[in-house]
């Protein structure tokens, strides 16, 4: 669940900071390698850690049994 819930919280906020910088790029004060390679940096980070999250229970729920 939690492999779920806080990567799907992180994006959200992500999405918000994206549409709020996105009036920064458009005026040129940010360029686009730093908006677009920012938001894929952070994306890739969501998605490793949800996968490390889904280990982690994997592994929790295995030791259990």
């Amino acid at each position: 669940m939690r492999a779920i819930i806080i990567p799907a919280i992180l994006f959200i906020y992500l999405t918000v900071m994206v549409v709020l910088g996105w009036p920064s790029y458009t005026s040129g004060a940010t360029s686009g390698l730093l908006y677009f390679g920012g938001t894929t940096l952070c994306l890739l980070c969501i998605v490793l850690l949800h996968f490390n999250l889904k280990r982690t229970a994997k592994r929790r729920k295995e030791n259990r049994n």
